[in-house]
């Protein structure tokens, strides 16, 4: 039998013919991503019980959300650059180290002062490191089997959002809201000696990253040039910018939506209001990946295709969120939105990946991150403002609309990519 024989890698290591894809480090990703993704969640779900146990006004909380996000968002470039210096096994490990301790720390807060710095630079600091890291190391391994990689990998974020903010709510009711940070900061540092014990066996897959003792910031520099030359490039960034103000509005106002209209209690609210979405969201983005992963070779641009479709198809059910006159019809819409959003899920990634050469996919990943969480960031207060105007009705329009432009906006590059080629 012939042995397997050792092919060059981008990165100057070395993967073996014959020998399938590790799976196994998705699935140590996977649970790392379901943690990260949970703990975002914490605070949301016990949030009435902080405000009365520690006496907080509206807009103190509002400032521990804000700086949570601008930690996570300022933090994400450096991440990427990061990543493409270093070990990214190591990267992930310390990300899952900090944002673990700064739950764990944020269990034992007395005012907002420690709130804002445990919960706000700690956590949201920690968790801007993992994505770009995760989403570099699962490319090494995964060729023809990217997207499906990382639509797996995908699944981590929808599990952590609607399980985690189950078991959140079900420790703070019965324990308290301090004993739900406790929780999940242990499972995370647990986690974290898991991971680094079972990737640190072996050889290292990273040894030229891992002998550079100075940050050296010539990736970064590399990666806006590459990116300013590239407009399917930018036009992804804008795209994903699009999707994140989505997301975060119809995470932020959708349980209102529920109460409002039909009536709902905070808990059941909050759980209709993630659990449809995500059920199809995860059909979508698994059965997206596989296709794409079959048909590439064959059509290249069939990546942007489908995020351009899943945009586009996410518009019309976003609408009909909005119009329901009945929950069923509601949670139809949901669903209709989820299957959309995993559809484009499934090659948010893949799609930079295929055309990014491996030392730089973590910078280039990190500002596709950053740029997403600044646009994220004005949709809670953009779809108040149209609420104030229009009714929450109005806000779902918003997104609507955006959804839309920027697929039309993808669509649009991918045909004209194919007229330039002609």
């Amino acid at each position: 039998m012939e042995p397997d024989r050792q092919l060059p890698r981008e990165n100057g290591t070395t993967h073996c013919v014959g020998v399938s894809p590790d799976w196994g480090l998705v699935g140590l990703l996977w649970v790392a991503f379901f943690l990260n993704q949970a703990d975002r969640q914490v605070f949301n779900v016990v949030l009435p019980l902080i405000q009365a146990d520690l006496n907080l006004s509206n807009q103190a909380v509002g400032a521990i959300a804000t700086v949570f996000t601008i930690a996570l968002g300022v933090l994400v470039p450096v991440a990427g650059l990061a990543g493409d210096l270093f070990d990214r096994r190591r990267i992930v490990v310390f990300s899952l180290v900090l944002f673990s301790l700064g739950t764990l720390a944020t269990g034992f807060a007395s005012g907002m002062v420690a709130l804002i710095l445990l919960r706000g630079v700690a956590t949201g600091g920690g968790e801007a490191f993992y994505a770009p890291a995760a989403a570099s190391l699962i490319s090494e391994t995964h060729d023809r089997t990217r997207a499906r990689a990382l639509s797996i990998h995908q699944t981590a974020n929808y599990s952590g959002i609607v399980l985690g903010s189950l078991l959140s709510g079900w420790i703070a009711e019965n324990y308290g809201w301090r004993s739900t940070f406790l929780v999940y900061g242990v499972a995370g540092l647990a986690w974290a000696a898991i991971f680094h014990w079972r990737t640190g066996r072996g050889e290292r897959q990273h040894a030229p990253r891992a002998t550079r003792v100075r940050v050296d910031l010539a990736p970064f520099g590399e990666a806006i040039r590459l990116i300013a030359s590239r407009p399917a490039l930018i036009v992804q960034l804008v795209a994903f910018g699009a999707m994140v103000f989505g997301t975060v509005g119809f995470l932020t106002w959708t349980p209102t939506l529920l109460r409002e209209r039909f009536g709902y209690g905070i808990t059941a609210a909050g759980f209709h209001a993630v659990l449809w979405h995500y059920l199809a969201a995860y059909i979508g983005v698994l059965t997206a990946g596989v296709l794409t992963d079959r048909w590439v070779a064959r059509w290249p641009r069939i990546r942007l295709l489908t995020m351009g479709l899943g945009l586009v198809v996410c518009a019309p059910w976003v609408l009909l969120v909005a119009t329901a006159a009945t929950p069923l019809v509601m949670f139809i819409g949901l669903a209709g939105f989820g299957l959309a959003r995993g559809v484009y899920d499934a090659n948010l990634f893949a799609a930079i990946i295929d055309i990014v050469e491996d030392r730089l996919r973590s910078t280039v990943l990190g500002l596709l991150i950053a740029s997403g969480f600044i646009l994220g960031a004005i949709a809670p207060w953009a779809m108040g403002a149209m609420k104030d105007h229009y009714g929450l009705a109005g806000g779902f329009v918003l997104i609507a609309s955006v959804f839309l432009a920027a697929g039309a906006l993808l669509l649009t590059t991918i045909a004209a990519g194919r007229s330039r080629a002609r």
